[in-house]
């Protein structure tokens, strides 16, 4: 027997929640479809201050800053000499938000989709998609029994994160021009913090001449997230294992080796392996992708829980037009949209490779336009046109190279 509802989710992360929430408060009937139990462990556990904006303007920002997260205002760069670099949000191009939280998404993630639920929300957890019937706009899971269930919705919007659910049944992947990388980390504590006001920033460490990099995410109830993300022939080459790895790359760095001395590891160190990803389209005949079912970049600047929230964003509000009867560009007013600031991060992302970026933030005597307009970047401003890097993004990178 088939269920009904207008908007059918698949995957219960940030995407699919706030999606949910801007849906359900105009109207509409929602069934989230989430395969794993919560709260699940996940990382990409730094927000930028652009999440704040969409999580007010979707009248959940309060609910997340009764949590007690750790307060984010920036981001430390630290090189193999240990000279620092630090970038304050709040040094923007007058945004409202200027700071975020570092959070772990368990908890974050749990909030969010605990908060679509009370605001009538079905969430049916441990339910796994296996087929797309696109011309009907039917939907088949599995329960947790094995049972199969049919789900006919108005819409579906595919919110499934690293799952990529609808991007696989309807061949919809297509590689990442991006290279490779994998993705080694832990939770720790007992490391040496930051005082004061510093405690919140992130940090991003660069190792062995940036063939790799780290960071650092220090939560609220003095846990930290460290990772390291390498090309896989980088870390292949060594032929040690993945706490091996880990350990040598700490020992070997300056900075690292006295910030973590002392620290105890509290889980097992995991890996993401090639975690970039592309997509023909965002959207079809009564779909559309959010989140990182879409484009996922790399997580040098935390740009996957951003680029998730704005695309629920987005998508939330054309579904409600398009239920609602109107006429929906969905190229222009959402796939093309969203590219827009895709690409900014995408280019930030190969010149922070290409070692370009690491020459911007430590010149000495930046233009003060410069600093906050990198600091609006960094921020998840990526749509904000009067930045000097949104448009030419690429150019204007080379551009500042040629001066520093």
């Amino acid at each position: 027997m088939e269920e009904n509802c207008d908007v059918l989710v698949i995957g219960g992360g940030p995407s699919g929640s706030v999606a949910a929430c801007k849906l359900l408060k105009a109207g509409f009937s929602v069934i989230i479809l989430e395969k794993l139990e919560f709260p699940r462990f996940v990382i990409g556990e730094s927000l930028l201050p652009r999440c704040n904006e969409i999580l007010e303007k979707n009248g959940l920002i309060d609910v997340i800053e009764e949590q007690g997260f750790m307060l984010k205002p920036g981001a430390i760069f630290i090189d193999e000499k240990k000279q620092e670099e630090l970038i304050d949000f709040r040094n923007n191009l007058g945004q409202k938000w200027g700071t975020s939280y570092q959070v772990k998404r368990e908890e974050f993630d749990n909030v969010l989709l605990g908060t679509a639920k009370k605001r009538g929300a079905d969430v049916r957890h441990k339910y796994e998609v296996i087929a797309y019937d696109n011309d009907n706009n039917k939907v088949t899971a599995t329960d947790e029994n094995g049972e199969e269930k049919v789900f006919k919705a108005r819409f579906v919007l595919d919110a499934s994160g690293y799952g990529r659910v609808l991007p696989k049944l309807l061949d919809l992947d297509i590689p990442s021009d991006l290279r490779l990388r994998n993705a080694i980390f832990t939770r720790v504590e007992g490391e040496t913090r930051r005082k004061g006001d510093n405690e919140g920033f992130i940090d991003i460490v660069i190792h062995d001449d940036n063939k790799a990099w780290l960071w650092g995410i220090p939560f609220s109830d003095g846990v930290t997230s460290i990772g390291v993300v390498c090309e896989e022939t980088y870390f292949e080459k060594t032929g040690l294992s993945l706490e091996e790895f880990f350990d040598k790359v700490i020992n070997e760095h300056e900075y690292l080796k006295e910030k973590y001395k002392d620290a105890k590891k509290l889980r097992p160190v995991g890996v993401i392996n090639g975690y970039s990803s592309a997509i023909k389209t965002m959207h079809g005949k009564g779909f559309a992708l959010s989140g990182n079912a879409t484009e996922f970049l790399d997580p040098v600047f935390s740009s996957g829980v951003t680029l998730a929230l704005e695309s629920s964003d987005r998508v939330g509000d054309l579904i409600i037009k398009e239920l609602n009867g109107e006429k929906v560009d969905w190229q222009k007013d959402y796939e093309d949209y969203m590219m827009i600031g895709i690409n900014v991060f995408r280019e930030f992302v190969y010149a922070w490779y290409e070692g370009k970026l690491r020459k911007i933030f430590y010149a000495p005597n930046k233009a003060e336009k410069i600093k906050q307009s990198v600091a609006s970047i960094l921020s998840g401003y990526v749509w904000d046109e009067d930045n000097y890097f949104v448009r030419s993004s690429k150019q204007k990178i080379d551009a500042l190279i040629s001066m520093v």
